[in-house]
């Protein structure tokens, strides 16, 4: 029993240690405001998923939905599941034509198409809501 106590401290210390070897590898971000994008400078996950779905919001009013796909972007390549969420979330928006460029939407939906099965209805759904010349400009710009 003794030596099941001892393994047990020992245990705890190194993982307390370890604990404070990734602490002491963080970057010192300040409190407050600027603490998200210090964090998600230094490559936080977490943090850029929060300045993803910030962006995806003010996009949902604007009409802009570039900064939203660029960080869903970014999280979903590094196999993040939020980062994916947060890209079927925007490609939805695509998708629906919510977009202020329906162009670029069907642009942007055809370069993700190889790595989502679901952009392909999608992207046929937003074709319906474009102007014939629309849908040429969009072709014409894809990168297939």
């Amino acid at each position: 029993m003794k030596r099941l106590g001892t393994l047990v401290l020992v245990a705890f210390a190194l993982a307390a240690g370890a604990n404070t070897a990734a602490r002491a590898e963080e970057p010192q971000c300040p409190a407050g405001d600027g603490y998200i994008d210090c964090m998600a400078k230094a490559g936080d996950k977490m943090a850029m998923y929060v300045q993803g779905r910030d962006a995806y919001e003010a996009a949902r009013q604007s009409g802009d939905f570039t900064e939203a796909l660029r960080i869903a972007r970014q999280l979903a390549k590094a196999n993040d599941k939020n980062g994916e969420r947060l890209l079927k979330m925007v490609h939805l928006q695509l998708g629906w034509g919510a977009h202020r460029d329906l162009v670029q939407g069907y642009v942007w939906l055809t370069e993700d198409l190889p790595a989502n099965d679901y952009t392909g209805t999608l992207r046929k759904n937003l074709a319906e809501k474009m102007s014939a010349e629309q849908l040429s400009q969009a072709r014409a710009r894809v990168k297939e």
